[in-house]
């Protein structure tokens, strides 16, 4: 497997979320910040936190708490929108490729994140799932060296969303069922009562 790093998104202020912040809260007894650094480390070298700066205390105590080793790529345009935020967690990746997934999305498998990496590097460029209902760029493999470039071309443009970011790059789309990312994988888990149904569903399938 090429070598990569995980990025996760997590700078956002969780405004639908109405208790408090959704990276720190709880399914399956671990928060949702945790549950996604294991993903991620499952099939990386390394993992880089995108944050705001005062988020990061209580990541850093959640993270130590699991014994979860990793980097912080603080927010220098906090509130600029994910764009902003991938872009500074990119500049601080030193692999060739980088395994992006936002904070919110604790069911998706690492087999489907490790199925994306060896198709990104298969084909030497970014790869994102796409659904029926359009493309997760959230939770996407990404080369490095073009998507920052990229990004940096899209935010000087005014742009400030992921999708703007793809359209530059042309990635290679996969369906996301033959990677095994099914609708409730995917699901954001942006409002608690999203957060409630996963945990009467049991939570995180393993």
């Amino acid at each position: 497997m090429s070598a990569a790093t995980g990025v996760v998104l997590a700078g956002g202020r969780s405004r639908r979320f109405d208790d408090g912040d959704k990276a720190l809260a709880t399914l399956d007894g671990d928060p949702l910040l945790v549950h996604v650094v294991r993903t991620l480390a499952a099939v990386t070298d390394a993992v880089v936190v995108n944050c705001r700066a005062d988020q990061r205390p209580a990541f850093e105590t959640a993270l130590a708490d699991a014994d979860l080793g990793v980097t912080f790529a603080v927010d220098d345009r906090p509130d600029e929108g994910p764009l902003a935020g991938l872009t500074r967690a990119l500049a601080s990746v030193e692999t060739e490729y980088a395994v992006v997934l936002a904070c919110d999305m604790p069911l998706v498998p690492s087999a489907s994140l490790a199925s994306l990496l060896e198709r990104a590097a298969d084909a030497g460029t970014t790869v994102v799932p796409r659904t029926a209902g359009g493309f997760e760029p959230t939770c996407a493999v990404y080369r490095v060296d073009r998507a920052v470039a990229a990004a940096d071309d899209a935010y000087d443009d005014g742009e400030r969303s992921l999708h703007a970011l793809l359209e530059r790059l042309s990635p290679t789309v996969v369906d996301s069922d033959a990677i095994g990312l099914d609708d409730r994988a995917l699901t954001s888990v942006d409002t608690v009562a999203v957060l409630e149904r996963f945990r009467e569903q049991n939570g995180r399938d393993r």
